[in-house]
Order: C-alpha cells, then structure tokens, then sequence
C-alpha cells in the first residue's frame, strides 16, 4: 500500500495545505492515518477514489464549506 505524504497530496490534488485541512473539517476531503506518533499520510487509494468523486466541470463549493466574506 502507497502512502503519501501532505506535500504529495497537495501538488496531486492541486489544492494547498490549508484547503485541504479545511475540506478534511467538512468532510469533504479523506482523513489521513497516523503512521508515527508525528506523522500522518494518506493511502493511494483513498486519495484516488476522492480524485474520481469529483464532479467534472462543477466549480462550486459544497454547500457545507464555509467562506469569508470581505466586506
């Protein structure tokens, strides 16, 4: 089983750390498991499945995500 790290993940998914830790929040992103007592990665697999959960052409963002708004 191939694990990655959050590095990967990101450049993979396009999305910057802080995004995705927030979409792991909504449940919009897979959790990783906790390989060390300090480290943390995700399973290919798991990262595949959510790639392929993607809506194609939908540029929205789930109703559960929460934006700032700038006044």
């Amino acid at each position: 089983m191939s694990m990655l790290g959050i590095k990967t993940v990101s450049e993979r998914v396009d999305l910057s750390p802080v995004t995705i830790w927030r979409r792991m929040q909504v449940g919009d992103f897979p959790k990783p498991v906790q390989l060390t007592p300090n480290r943390k990665a995700w399973t290919e697999k798991s990262i595949q499945e959510w790639e392929e959960s993607r809506p194609v052409g939908q540029c929205e963002l789930p109703a559960n995500f929460n934006k700032k708004h700038d006044l």
